[in-house]
């Protein structure tokens, strides 16, 4: 093999293994392949809704359980792979909001986003509605 052959196979080895450790958490992650781990996340709300934080909370989408939001800011635990979404509090039980979808993580912000029209409009119709207004 030629110097040349041996420089290349190695430039070649290096570049597959870089690709391999860059995309292995990528597709661990798609495939939720998690080690079953229990995280603790604490989860800071960006608050882009005219209701006050306590309004929302996020919601354990694996399990179906909601922690309310407490001056912006909700712990829960979950999985490792397990995703969090912000939704309203209980409190609003006639009402839908559904917020992106987050895998979880030790420390997280996610955002109540109400800022999309129709969105907006079935959100502040049905807490008006839910409140006699």
């Amino acid at each position: 093999m030629t110097r040349r052959a041996i420089v290349l196979t190695i430039l070649a080895a290096v570049v597959v293994l870089g690709l391999v450790r860059l995309l292995l958490p990528i597709v661990q992650d798609a495939l939720n392949t998690g080690d079953g781990a229990v995280i603790r996340a604490e989860v800071r709300l960006i608050n882009q809704c005219p209701l006050a934080d306590s309004s929302f909370a996020v919601r354990n989408t694996d399990t179906g359980r909601s922690i309310p939001f407490s001056n912006g800011r909700a712990q829960i635990e979950g999985e490792s792979g397990t995703y969090l979404q912000i939704v309203l509090a209980n409190r609003f039980d006639s009402v839908t909001f559904s917020g992106e979808k987050q895998r979880i993580k030790p420390q997280m912000t996610m955002t109540a986003d109400c800022a999309s029209g129709e969105r907006m409009r079935g959100v502040m119709d049905g807490i008006g509605d839910k409140f006699g207004n």
